[in-house]
């Protein structure tokens, strides 16, 4: 009578990966019903938890593989909810008072990462702003660029009534970039002086878009387009006491 033998290597391999799967099932859960993680030491706390699914821990994983601990001494946590404040300015994030605020309604991984990163330099910012900003070399790359888009806006014959030599974040020029002329259109005009459409609202946008770009977007383009910035960006990272 012919009888099946027992595979036991096989069926403890298929339970070994059952077991595996079913932790991690659970870690998975365990991390969206959390509120309290740990970010370098410091508190991520979720005041409201995001509308759309995000793996926090992902994300925590994620920023402390790319972003040295050492430039987050300024932070002392990190906020997400449905804070008025930023429903008011329209934005998905914001440093102030030594915490970043992000607003629960991000929608992934990604989005949270860059706001992070974001928000992050204007952290900086407080620690590092006589360096980034004192010797005007930042100032005048930014200004030169300025100048040139302002060009190029009146050869395709806009009319231009915003001060472009203005490196405050002025509401009104913003609102002239991003409804009148367009992200879209701003992406062509901009190309080879901005690495995007929103560093050309402010210097300090100019900065922090440059830092994020270093540590998640392309550094080389950064280092070509706008070596000043690339030159701040490296000398916060290795500045010496």
């Amino acid at each position: 009578m012919w009888k099946q033998e027992w595979n036991w290597p096989m069926q403890n391999k298929k339970n070994r990966l059952n077991i595996e799967k079913v932790i991690a099932e659970s870690l998975k859960k365990q991390n969206k019903q959390r509120r309290e993680f740990q970010l370098f030491g410091r508190l991520f706390y979720l005041n409201e938890p995001f509308i759309f699914p995000i793996d926090v821990a992902a994300v925590i994983d994620d920023i402390e593989t790319i972003i040295p601990p050492h430039l987050f001494e300024e932070v002392d946590q990190i906020m997400v909810g449905d804070f008025d404040f930023l429903h008011d300015k329209a934005r998905e994030g914001e440093y102030r008072d030594g915490a970043i605020y992000i607003t629960n309604q991000i929608a992934t991984e990604k989005d949270l990462v860059e706001n992070i990163v974001h928000e992050l330099s204007h952290s900086i910012e407080s620690k590092f702003g006589h360096f980034i900003y004192g010797d005007m070399l930042l100032h005048s790359e930014f200004t030169g660029k300025r100048r040139r888009l302002k060009a190029i806006l009146e050869a395709e014959g806009w009319e231009l009534e915003h001060n472009f030599l203005d490196t405050e974040y002025d509401e009104e020029f913003d609102s002239f970039l991003y409804k009148d002329i367009g992200y879209i259109k701003l992406d062509a005009y901009i190309s080879g002086l901005f690495v995007s459409p929103y560093a050309v609202t402010s210097l300090q946008e100019y900065w922090a878009v440059g830092f994020e770009d270093y540590f998640i977007g392309d550094r080389e383009y950064v280092r070509k387009l706008s070596p000043q910035l690339f030159n701040k960006i490296e000398g916060v990272l290795y500045y010496d006491n």
